[in-house]
């Protein structure tokens, strides 16, 4: 039983507007408990990281993503899988948030991930990326369940909505155990 109600902020490592990984989060919001609210933040506005844009602050849209970070209890990812990696949107968030120069809001924050692909393997290798780079940045990662949700081509139709019932409840119970995670660091 969860101590107090939750914010979360989810983000998705996608820009396209019909993404399956935009879809995928925003059916998320709706798979919550009671005392749990996702709140999605679009990546867009996020300049690329260069450390030159630090002197005297972060840039207004960087400020605003790191403020919507610092007010959550947990950092939810849907990302998709370019190459065998995690896209470059996504890592250049993750070192924006992470940057020590202005204020690191990663540090001891609560993360977790899904993704979805139309492969085979769905997400693994991005996922276990964008592990890495969250834990150098120093983001509490929850390890497990790994949700990868393979042919989502199959599993979500051209509307964005979630037919396959395994994976609705895949999300769920991913959802589930990491509102139960960050309930478990705060106290």
């Amino acid at each position: 039983m969860m101590a107090k109600a939750q914010r979360i902020i989810g983000i998705s490592g996608s820009l396209r507007k019909d993404s399956f990984n935009r879809h995928v989060l925003a059916a998320a919001t709706e798979f919550t408990e009671t005392d749990v609210t996702l709140h999605t933040y679009d990546l867009a506005a996020i300049p690329l990281f260069n450390g030159d844009l630090e002197d005297g602050g972060d840039p207004a849209s960087v400020a605003d993503f790191k403020r919507a970070i610092a007010e959550s209890d947990g950092l939810f990812i849907v990302t998709p899988e370019y190459h065998h990696g995690m896209p470059g949107v996504l890592k250049n968030a993750i070192d924006w948030a992470g940057s020590d120069a202005n204020h690191n809001v990663l540090k001891d924050m609560p993360a977790a991930m899904i993704g979805a692909s139309p492969t085979m393997f769905g997400t693994a290798f991005s996922q276990q990326q964008l592990k890495q780079s969250l834990v150098a940045a120093g983001a509490s990662v929850m390890q497990q369940p790994s949700v990868f949700i393979a042919h989502a081509n199959k599993k979500i139709d051209e509307n964005g909505v979630i037919t396959n019932e395994d994976t609705k409840a895949m999300i769920t119970s991913s959802l589930r155990a990491f509102s139960e995670w960050i309930d478990h660091k705060q106290t």
